[in-house]
């Protein structure tokens, strides 16, 4: 894999939610676009979100992830989406 077929899942519009499946079978689910921070060689992903004080969304936990250990992209069930977006 490479960080462009990563920019380009999350600059597709409109943008769907999908889900990064590593070779070690650890996959991280992406909601929003803003999810992901890419580099050449590596990308930041959140996976937990918490609200400040004013009720905006920061980061609350993250990984970093090697683009070269991504093995593919697969589109997240809709259900799933709303599911998520409520909590």
């Amino acid at each position: 894999m490479t960080y462009r077929a990563l920019l380009r899942r999350l600059e597709e519009s409109p943008f769907k939610s999908f889900r990064i499946r590593l070779v070690n079978n650890t996959v991280y689910d992406v909601f929003d676009p803003g999810m992901v921070i890419i580099g050449l060689a590596s990308a930041v992903v959140v996976i937990q979100y918490e609200r400040d004080e004013q009720g905006r969304r920061v980061a609350g936990d993250w990984r970093t992830i090697s683009i070269g250990h991504i093995i593919e992209f697969s589109d997240i069930d809709d259900k799933e989406v709303r599911r998520r977006k409520r909590a």
